[in-house]
């Protein structure tokens, strides 16, 4: 059997080595210059490496473990304490466990304990992550209280997912907060990283891959899929036609419409209302840190970043020459000013906002910059959501479909994608290759799969 899989990302690198496992010729193609997708790096200086977007994992991450185990470098993996803060009211508080919400001001006692009781529930009990009817936000309203939910809750969801905050149903937070707190030890959050970045990883499935005759072509887009009697048999690219007895995309959902929309309309329409939040992420190297956290919530309005990852408060600057390197993040749904500013004007008003924002001159600790900009980051998961996701068998024959939408109710995620790769191959038939891959505590590929226990 010949396969050809569309998209070099993690959901398509995984998914191409688990069917050369089972025996299926592969060929990847991917529209890009180079394997890797969101996990694609940079170099800092001197040679470090950094991805593009913030990554990492959690401590129960079965299959990315597993994945790693089975290339070779899992001896890669650092595990380490991590540190968690909230902007509010002009100020950083540390939101590491009980004592710091104790101590959390911008909430009254009964609203801390409303908090800390409410969130608890919702990270503890799996049934919530299937409550597809309920907006988060009104559950929060109501078991969390109004104060928590104005402080905490509705800036987060509305930084992330602007006007359609009130839209996000419960299954997508309860999803969220489930993988967060089991990746804590004594009370405090544990993460994983990979030594060297994920590049270590995108290299090492490359080298893996080309061992075992799968072909990964490079810097060739799709620009069609072709039909034969019916029936999918092939793409066309940059390079020409490749045939294949079946075809995988891992693109973003609205490009897949493109292509199969001459074929069958009514399945592109479909996929076409399926809709992305871009990524906005600009990095930083620093003289000094900004703080000794790590991850920052910014709560507070009239910033144009809603996450600062402070990624040096988890692997020490050392590994990277001395250098301390900030993530501003933010998402943005289509046709958000900020997405149209330009590099030099974004730079500026961040700057001045961090300024205002520790009370030092940051300008001054700046040594360099770089942004990123990725328009498929996220899915905007509102309310019903879940009866858009595709199966991953599509009524087309021959052409399955294994995307970022999958990943639903979980968070993107190098370890949720590979659990996506798994449930895809069940989908195509290879069961064996598809239970070798251990089960964590990923909800990912909940929907779409061929598998209803998945």
């Amino acid at each position: 059997m010949k396969a050809v899989v569309i998209g070099a990302g993690a959901t398509g690198l995984a998914a191409a080595y688990l069917l050369s496992r089972a025996g299926v010729q592969v060929s990847v193609v991917e529209a890009a210059d180079r394997a890797g997708g969101l996990l694609s790096t940079f170099d800092v200086g001197d040679g470090r490496l950094l991805e593009h977007f913030y990554h990492h994992f959690f401590t129960h991450d079965a299959e990315i473990r597993w994945l790693l185990q089975e290339l070779g470098p899992q001896e890669r993996i650092e595990i380490r304490d991590s540190s968690m803060g909230v902007f509010r009211n002009g100020r950083l508080h540390p939101f590491n466990g009980a004592g710091d919400l104790l101590r959390f001001r911008p909430l009254g006692l009964a609203d801390r304990l409303r908090f800390a009781v409410s969130s608890a529930v919702l990270a503890s009990f799996r049934g919530y992550a299937g409550r597809e009817d309920v907006p988060c936000l009104d559950w929060f309203d109501r078991w969390a209280g109004r104060a928590a939910t104005d402080a905490i809750w509705r800036p987060l969801l509305e930084s992330k997912f602007g006007a359609a905050a009130p839209r996000i149903p419960l299954a997508w937070m309860a999803g969220r907060l489930r993988q967060r707190a089991r990746s804590r030890r004594l009370g405090r959050e544990q993460l994983g990283y990979l030594a060297g970045s994920l590049q270590v990883l995108v290299d090492r499935l490359a080298e893996v891959l080309a061992a075992t005759g799968v072909e990964i072509i490079v810097g060739r887009p799709v620009t069609e899929i072709l039909v034969e009697n019916g029936r999918v048999a092939g793409v066309r690219s940059d390079c020409g036609e490749i045939r294949a007895d079946r075809v995988v995309s891992t693109v973003p959902t609205p490009i897949l419409a493109e292509w199969v929309r001459p074929i069958q309309p009514s399945y592109a329409d479909q996929l076409a209302r399926i809709r992305y939040l871009g990524a906005l992420c600009t990095v930083l190297s620093l003289s000094e840190p900004l703080s000794d956290v790590y991850w920052t919530n910014v709560t507070d309005p009239g910033f144009d970043f809603s996450g600062l990852i402070e990624h040096t408060n988890l692997v020490p600057a050392a590994h990277y020459g001395g250098r301390h390197l900030v993530y501003l993040s933010r998402y943005l749904t289509a046709g958000d000013p900020l997405w149209k500013l330009s590099d030099d004007a974004l730079l500026d008003r961040q700057l001045t906002q961090l300024g205002a924002m520790f009370g030092r001159p940051v300008r001054r600790l700046l040594r360099r910059h770089w942004i990123f900009r990725g328009r498929f980051a996220a899915t905007l998961t509102e309310m019903g959501f879940h009866r858009l996701i595709p199966a991953m068998q599509s009524p087309l024959p021959n052409l399955f479909v294994a995307g970022m939408c999958h990943i639903y109710p979980d968070e993107r995620s190098v370890n949720n994608s590979i659990r996506v790769a798994a449930e895809l191959v069940r989908a195509m038939g290879f069961c064996d290759v598809a239970e070798a891959v251990p089960r964590g505590l990923s909800l990912s590929a909940r929907y779409g799969a061929a598998n209803p226990a998945a």
